[in-house]
């Protein structure tokens, strides 16, 4: 039994001692790949970053292309901007000077214009209208004056025959006036005459002692100066009648 056992133990550690060995082979295998593939990362490494060193300096020759055309770009926009600027700027200053030679032409016929107006001569029309005019004022002037002789002549007139009136007949006018002297015969009676005459009211006033002392005038007293007064009244020959004023002519265009 322990025979067998001591067999069976020599048998297991035969048998690892195997499995370590294929292990150390195995491991050994590894590490030689390990090392491989280590120099080969390596390789491809280096490969990587001289790759991406040849690329950037590839995208800094492109960028330093691609900004010198943007200048070359830039300064021939410049230049073709200047250009039309200058020809734009030119072509302003020729229609200016053009303007200003327009409106200096315009202005000289415009003062020709207005000076010829000025000193233009008048029409027919105009003259027969103001020739008329002249007449028509002429002719209101000459009336008004005769309607303020006319008027003149009349008042005198109208004077002149009242006087003369009261010559004759012997004649004074009695004006009605209020005589607050007469008392009322009843309190209510609105009928009551409250007007009298003038030689009424002279005698209520010499009757009750109010009145005035001076004696009224028994006829109008005529204008002192007066030619017209004058004249001495001829009873048989009465006065001309006054002449009434023409009618003025009527304007006809």
């Amino acid at each position: 039994m322990e025979m067998h056992q001591k067999m069976y133990l020599q048998e297991e550690v035969t048998r690892r001692k195997n499995h370590i060995a294929d292990l150390d082979h195995e491991i050994h295998t590894l590490n030689e790949n390990i090392s491989t593939l280590t120099k080969e990362l390596e390789l491809k490494g280096k490969e990587v970053l001289k790759i991406r060193s040849e690329a950037n300096q590839q995208i800094r020759a492109h960028e330093q292309d691609l900004c010198k055309k943007h200048e070359r770009d830039m300064a021939e926009l410049n230049a073709l901007h200047h250009r039309e600027t200058q020809n734009m700027l030119s072509d302003f200053n020729k229609a200016q000077e053009l303007l200003k030679d327009k409106i200096s032409a315009l202005q000289i016929l415009l003062e020709g214009t207005e000076e010829k107006f000025r000193n233009r001569e008048s029409r027919p029309e105009d003259l027969q209208m103001i020739a008329e005019l002249k007449e028509m004022v002429t002719e209101r002037e000459t009336l008004v004056k005769k309607l303020v002789d006319d008027k003149k002549f009349y008042q005198l007139e109208l004077v002149n025959r009242e006087t003369n009136f009261n010559k004759v007949f012997n004649t004074s006018p009695n004006v009605g006036v209020i005589n607050p002297l007469i008392k009322q015969k009843r309190k209510n009676d609105k009928s009551a005459n409250r007007f009298s005459s003038s030689p009424n009211l002279r005698a209520n006033a010499e009757a009750s002692g109010a009145g005035s002392s001076q004696p009224q005038p028994s006829r109008l007293q005529p204008i002192p100066n007066s030619p017209i007064h004058q004249l001495e009244l001829n009873t048989s020959k009465p006065l001309p009648p006054p002449t009434p004023p023409t009618e003025s002519k009527k304007f006809m265009r």
